[in-house]
């Protein structure tokens, strides 16, 4: 099964706001999660939300939505930020 990470407008916007170097880390880890055949197993699932999981990158959080079919899963990125802001509504 083929996996992608793909930001949505709000995730994008949080990601503009990081710095740099924080950037680089977190792109560089999804990369890395993307090349694997299930990267979910290195996500836990959100409890108390519907199909939301969440990757830890050191203090930053990546939220995901998984979408797509059976060959092809869209890993849709629908927050970022740092650990103590990133699950409030």
């Amino acid at each position: 099964m083929l996996y992608r990470f793909e930001f949505s407008a709000p995730a994008d916007r949080d990601f503009a706001y990081l710095e740099r170097h924080i950037q680089r880390r977190i792109l560089t880890k999804l990369q890395f999660f993307e090349s694997l055949d299930e990267p979910l197993v290195h996500a836990k699932k959100l409890s108390g939300v519907k199909n939301i999981y969440r990757f830890r990158i050191g203090d930053y959080r990546v939220l995901v939505s998984p979408v797509g079919g059976k060959t092809f899963i869209i890993l849709l990125v629908v927050k970022i930020g740092h650990r103590r802001e990133v699950y409030d509504k």
